[in-house]
């Protein structure tokens, strides 16, 4: 398996995040509406991601939404679905287990195009949360 050079000062969990574009024969409406209530339950019914993953999230993009006049350009994907797990191994054994391959893999081609996903691995430092904030 895959090795990163995680810090050894790092003791938090590692996390990807997989950036995604809908398939174009979907709304975008219809693209969160599956991705949110039923993928989640098919990616959270195979036992190896209740064992591994510590915790899932999906952001959903709103590109209605334009952040160009604040100078900042848009990144053109339509969600990300980010993923932590206590180490790499445990991470990466996620994505070669055949329960997964056989059910999310396919799962995923109904609703965005695989090809063209990008991911980010690494760690979260947190700086600074606003604990009184309401």
């Amino acid at each position: 398996m895959a090795s990163a050079v995680v810090p050894s000062n790092v003791k938090q969990p590692v996390r990807i995040t997989f950036f995604m574009k809908k398939k174009n024969n979907l709304s975008h409406e219809e693209f969160h509406k599956y991705w949110s209530e039923e993928h989640s339950k098919i990616f959270l019914s195979v036992p190896i991601v209740r064992r591994n993953i510590i915790r899932y999230s999906q952001f959903h993009s709103d590109n209605s939404i334009d952040l160009t006049k604040f100078g900042v350009g848009m990144v053109g994907y339509d969600g990300g679905a980010t993923m932590w797990a206590n180490n790499m191994d445990e991470l990466l054994a996620v994505f070669i287990d055949q329960d997964y391959l056989r059910t999310v893999v396919l799962d995923e081609e109904k609703f965005f195009n695989r090809t063209e996903v990008v991911a980010m691995f690494g760690w979260d430092e947190d700086k600074w949360e606003n604990v009184n904030a309401s």
